[in-house]
């Protein structure tokens, strides 16, 4: 689960998965890049449902990032969409997906489930997910068209309230991915939009929050 961490004037959170993996989140007042020791590689983030294998040193374009490799340090930025961190404990695979209303809408946690069990063999169940910060319900008003589109998708998570659609991207992601089995998921306790220490995109703010994680073992 996620552990709030306080100190020299900065806050961020620490993911505790197990001893072989750190994950951290970054707030207004703290880079996990900064913290972790490692070749990062990360995304041109284009809010799709493409998933890449870690390769730095090449410019990746797609929504999704997993590795196995000890000296890769993968991470996304968010405003307001649901980063998705998921760890494999007994093969050590370690994946951060993006997930705002349009990766959601491409199921891109199904798509990353059926690519590990393809590729790898992993089942859905030995998984653990947590999800980092996002913007919650009652903030994330959205246009009738994308309550069509999900219905069309057979996608939870519109709510219609006074002729008004508000859009949980965690509720979307939960059902789809307990649909395909998964058992272990952490939520995070705060949420961009209502929070001082989280940037988010619908207030103004033009930075990122970085969700950032290495394996430690191999």
């Amino acid at each position: 689960m996620w552990e709030k961490k306080e100190k020299a004037g900065k806050i961020w959170y620490e993911l505790s998965l197990d001893s072989d993996a750190i994950v951290l989140q970054g707030t207004k007042s703290f880079d996990p890049l900064e913290e972790i020791q490692g070749e990062r590689c990360g995304l041109r983030q284009i809010h799709s449902s493409v998933i890449h294998k870690a390769r730095c040193g090449i410019k990746l374009v797609g929504d999704g990032i997993f590795t196995d490799d000890v000296n890769i340090i993968i991470y996304v930025k968010t405003a307001d969409c649901l980063p998705i961190i998921l760890y494999h404990p007994m093969r050590r695979v370690l994946a951060i997906l993006h997930a705002g209303w349009k990766g959601t809408l491409l199921k891109i946690t199904k798509k990353f489930f059926l690519r590990m069990k393809n590729d790898l063999k992993l089942e859905v169940s030995d998984w653990i997910v947590a999800f980092g910060p996002c913007i919650g319900r009652k903030d994330y008003e959205v246009g009738p068209e994308v309550y069509d589109l999900f219905e069309f998708e057979e996608l939870t998570g519109v709510h219609v309230h006074k002729n008004r659609y508000f859009l949980d991207l965690k509720e979307a992601n939960i059902n789809e991915m307990r649909k395909i089995g998964v058992s272990t998921l952490y939520d995070f306790p705060e949420e961009t939009y209502s929070s001082d220490n989280l940037y988010s995109y619908r207030k103004g703010d033009k930075e990122r929050n970085i969700t950032a994680g290495k394996i430690i073992k191999p």
